[in-house]
């Protein structure tokens, strides 16, 4: 019988620990997608913040304009151990 609970116990925790991880994964793209259309629409000062406010880091923000097509920016954060990266575009 105490086999059998610790078995039960040790699948719970598994569980639990891939739950908090796929929770972080999201929540980091959520802030990574966020700051890249921040940046897009009211630049690196408002993204930096946004990252910040959500207690991340900004790991990389790269903008690169080509003319008469818009801009694009690519950014990369880290929360909590978990990279995530998104690009956002005004291109017409």
């Amino acid at each position: 019988m105490m086999g059998v609970l610790a078995l039960s116990f040790s699948w719970v925790l598994a569980l639990v620990t891939i739950e908090q991880k796929l929770t972080t994964s999201m929540s980091a793209q959520a802030v990574a997608d966020a700051a890249a259309l921040a940046a897009i629409e009211n630049g690196e000062g408002v993204a930096q913040q946004l990252v910040a406010v959500n207690q991340a880091r900004l790991v990389s923000l790269e903008a690169r304009s080509e003319a008469g097509v818009g801009t694009t920016v690519v950014v990369v954060v880290e929360l909590d151990g978990v990279l995530a990266q998104a690009t956002a575009s005004n291109a017409n």
